[in-house]
């Protein structure tokens, strides 16, 4: 049975009804966002990167202490690569992971011109690689991130802006190093071979050096400088004498999820290559297993691959994607790797 309420508390009853609703909405409408607020890109890059980052501890003759250095690992079956000086007449090299399982590595190629080492290390998983570059839009004043293990104290980031593009700096072994990118984030002792990120999380630097004189100032290999030294040092011709006669190069796409592409500069006559039908103009996607984003990526997807065989080579040509086979030459020489 309902009962008429008085108009006074009537007007107590509903005034509390909207009080206590309009109170649950405001406490609702001020919870903090921690998540959005907190995933700042920063973040984002830091956790695409950090599993291809690795600490380096190289025990050298004479030395009571071990140099650390850092590596980026370039390849999924454990080639990274690091600064010479980190490697250069190393005993024995130490490889940490990012989940901290450690294992030996040995200096499979040196570039003392470019302050350059790989090492490769041999695990039972597939490690995952950071790919190199793009570098050729570089802009002074964006912000950049690096990734290291200044004085021991793994996997330390800092960030910092491109305070100069195509600096050139003497190495203390009479070196000059070319190229490269100056940046005021923090570069110690021990984040020597570590990243260069940008904030898109491409790799855009390999950290090499920091000023002696002066506080605020290091410098890292451009990473399209160090792509195309490794492509040519280690080439499939180099190595395994396999022959695919492709001349490639990068550009920079103005879309898409890889802003990076590679493109067929050149197809040479009576090669692996022209046979399989390759041309011109060809946007290479895959080569192998391989993801392809730089011209060093089509070497080392042919590396450790027998003549003879028949690797899948996905394009673009005129916007559609086509993959076809290219059958390898047989080595003329044998590989002494």
């Amino acid at each position: 049975m309902l009962r008429k309420l008085p108009v006074c508390a009537a007007l107590t009853l509903l005034s509390t009804l909207v009080f206590v609703s309009s109170g649950a909405a405001t406490e609702k409408s001020e919870q903090p966002v921690y998540h959005s607020l907190r995933e700042t890109p920063t973040v984002q890059v830091v956790r695409k990167a950090r599993d291809s980052i690795v600490s380096l501890h190289v025990k050298k003759a004479g030395l009571s202490r071990d140099i650390i250095g850092t590596g980026v690992i370039i390849d999924e079956r454990g080639y990274l690569v690091t600064n010479r000086h980190v490697v250069n007449g190393a005993e024995r090299i130490t490889v940490r992971l990012a989940d901290g399982q450690e294992t030996l590595g040995d200096v499979y190629h040196q570039v003392a011109s470019y302050d350059l080492a790989v090492v490769r290390i041999k695990v039972a998983r597939q490690l995952k690689p950071l790919p190199l570059g793009p570098a050729a839009d570089v802009q002074v004043g964006e912000d950049v991130i690096a990734i290291g293990h200044p004085y021991g104290f793994t996997h330390t980031v800092s960030r910092g802006i491109v305070s100069y593009v195509g600096r050139e700096i003497e190495m203390p072994d009479g070196n000059k190093l070319t190229n490269l990118i100056q940046t005021d984030a923090a570069i110690n002792p021990g984040n020597s071979g570590g990243a260069l990120l940008n904030m898109n999380g491409e790799l855009i630097g390999i950290n090499v050096a920091l000023h002696d004189k002066a506080r605020g100032i290091g410098f890292a290999l451009n990473a399209d400088v160090v792509q195309r030294v490794l492509s040519r040092d280690l080439s499939a011709l180099k190595l395994y004498g396999l022959n695919h006669g492709l001349t490639c190069r990068e550009t920079i796409a103005p879309e898409g999820a890889q802003r990076q592409q590679v493109v067929v500069q050149e197809v040479a006559a009576r090669t692996p290559a022209a046979t399989a039908g390759l041309k011109q103009g060809d946007c290479l996607l895959r080569v192998g297993t391989c993801a392809v984003h730089n011209r060093f990526d089509v070497e080392r997807a042919l590396w450790e691959t027998r003549g003879g065989v028949k690797i899948p080579i996905t394009i673009i040509r005129k916007g559609l994607e086509l993959t076809i086979e290219m059958t390898l030459e047989r080595p003329s020489l044998a590989s002494n790797r």
